[in-house]
């Protein structure tokens, strides 16, 4: 479900990896270099070009290169052209992120067609949603949290506050939350806002202390002192639109991705998928042994 929707970064990393080599200082010779107003092999203006290295005005539209990368571009160009000079190019490696650029290139491409098409839930929907389930989301409760990284050490604390230790003051010594420095306060929330960030709803839907609740965050301790009807209708309307916006395009995403494996032999070697997750229960994967 993390993908974060939202994980760009990784495509710039890769994107530049494949194609320079990059560098923390400036290279005073580039100041010398003559710009070029039109290329000698046809007639596309030239941004930039150092050998046979080219950018031309109209690829810098395309991708969407602002012209104050170019100096940045030469002298990457320049360094990655003496790297394959001195030998240190990989060629299999650099072939390898240069697939793997077009790969997540494509990908978003596909998404982003598919995206465009996933309208954005309006308030009535949202407040359908809402009173359907008024029990997460039509109440606030005043949480507050202990988190820890280790099971062990959540159910040792638990232990403890079962017993009667004070939970504020025991948030303030151990807990790693953003909030632990006031006693693990989170204010007033919904049970709906708690299980968007992936804890379940029979963690949140409490009076008192809750039991320790895992997350991609780490292990959880909730308390409960009071409950109110929703005051911040608005708050909790937007919180809920981008949940369900979030659910529509990750289901949109597992329909495409199931329709791509339709018509493709999928390879995983059985050794490395229990590192790295599994599939969408839809792929069929195939491995010469066995077929899911």
């Amino acid at each position: 479900m993390i993908w974060g929707i939202w994980i760009l970064a990784a495509i710039s990393v890769t994107v530049t990896a494949a194609v320079v080599i990059v560098i923390n200082r400036r290279i005073a010779s580039v100041n010398s270099i003559e710009p070029l107003e039109s290329s000698s092999m046809d007639d596309h203006l030239v941004a930039a070009r150092v050998d046979s290295s080219v950018i031309y005005m109209e690829d810098m539209a395309i991708v969407g290169i602002d012209a104050s990368i170019l100096e940045d571009w030469v002298e990457d160009e320049l360094l990655a052209s003496l790297a394959v000079q001195r030998g240190l190019e990989n060629v299999r490696k650099s072939r390898l992120l240069q697939d793997r650029a077009r790969q997540i290139y494509l990908r978003d491409e596909l998404l982003s067609s598919v995206y465009r098409g996933i309208p954005f839930p309006d308030s009535s929907e949202v407040f359908h949603f809402m009173r359907s389930d008024s029990l997460a989301c039509m109440v606030e409760r005043h949480y507050y949290q202990i988190l820890v990284s280790d099971e062990a050490t959540a159910d040792s604390i638990h232990e403890r506050l079962s017993w009667g230790e004070n939970f504020q003051i025991t948030a303030e010594r151990l807990s790693i939350g953003q909030k632990a420095g006031i006693g693990g306060d989170l204010g007033f929330m919904t049970a709906g806002e708690l299980m968007m960030y992936g804890v379940q709803r029979g963690h949140v839907l409490i009076e008192g202390l809750g039991d320790v609740a895992y997350t991609a965050y780490g292990w959880h301790i909730f308390f409960v002192d009071e409950i109110r009807p929703l005051e911040d209708t608005s708050r909790v309307v937007r919180s809920l639109a981008d949940d369900i916006y979030r659910d529509r395009m990750n289901t949109a995403r597992d329909s495409i991705l199931e329709i791509a494996a339709s018509s493709r032999e999928v390879y995983f070697d059985p050794t490395l998928r229990s590192n790295t997750g599994q599939f969408n229960g839809d792929i069929e994967i195939t491995d010469g042994r066995e077929t899911e």
